[in-house]
């Protein structure tokens, strides 16, 4: 017996560096060259990111030395950040559960907060110039309650190179996109919306399965009646 599903294993990995303690992600075009090296199993190469210098990137050690540039020899951490996804589906031909890693996009399980990460997102990539995008008051009404309050939603912004920046006083806590290079937003939109599919889906799924257990017990109750009126009838019927 039981009911067999197919496997598919999928993988997503970004490359980050450490900017004293906070993670911060290789820009775009960094990202295919370190992850090409890794899968051809190299030890290290070399990256020449203007106008910073050139770096070797140990990828056995993870960590990146200065060759030329500012401080020759300075090194610092860097880290491969995969996300694993096991894809089930059943024979039988309903989709599996999906398990998903430890990554902070994975953790954020209010679908109100992705709307307004996928909002702020696709405003900052579609117009990179207006810095009024870039920044928003984490106090504010439209932000209060959701991003201003998950930890892993900003965890996760803060690895696509967002900053938080305390106000001046209590009503006042900014988030704002600093890196000059917009275009790791639309991975990152790609990964917010994937999310919200995901929860989404879910979302419609309890309904349904409410719904129908609401439609069971509305019919186990019209045969309870149904049973009990032809119980009075008969009773009726007798006398």
């Amino acid at each position: 017996g039981g009911v067999g599903r197919i496997i598919q294993m999928a993988e997503f990995a970004r490359w980050q560096w450490d900017d004293q303690g906070q993670w911060r992600d290789f820009a775009e075009q960094y990202q295919a060259e370190m992850e090409a090296a890794f899968q051809r199993r190299d030890a290290d190469l070399k990256l020449e990111i203007p106008p910073f210098g050139t770096f070797r990137m140990d990828l056995k050690a993870m960590a990146q030395t200065t060759l030329k540039g500012r401080n020759p020899g300075y090194t610092r951490h860097i880290r491969r950040r995969a996300r694993h996804i096991e894809a089930g589906y059943f024979i039988l031909g309903h989709e599996g559960d999906i398990f998903l890693s430890d990554a902070a996009i994975d953790q954020i399980m209010d679908i109100p907060v992705l709307e307004v990460m996928a909002r702020v997102v696709l405003g900052i990539a579609e117009d990179p110039e207006n810095f009024e995008k870039r920044s928003l008051n984490l106090k504010a009404p439209e932000y209060v309650d959701t991003l201003g309050t998950c930890e892993a939603a900003l965890e996760y912004l803060r690895e696509r190179n967002f900053e938080e920046i305390e106000g001046e006083d209590e009503d006042s806590n900014f988030l704002v996109f600093l890196h000059d290079d917009p275009r790791s937003l639309r991975d990152a939109l790609k990964e917010i919306e994937a999310r919200l599919a995901t929860l989404r889906k879910k979302q419609e799924a309890s309904q349904k399965g409410n719904t129908k257990q609401a439609q069971e017990a509305t019919e186990s109750n019209d045969v309870g009646d149904s049973s009990n009126n032809s119980n009075n009838n008969s009773n009726n019927n007798n006398n």
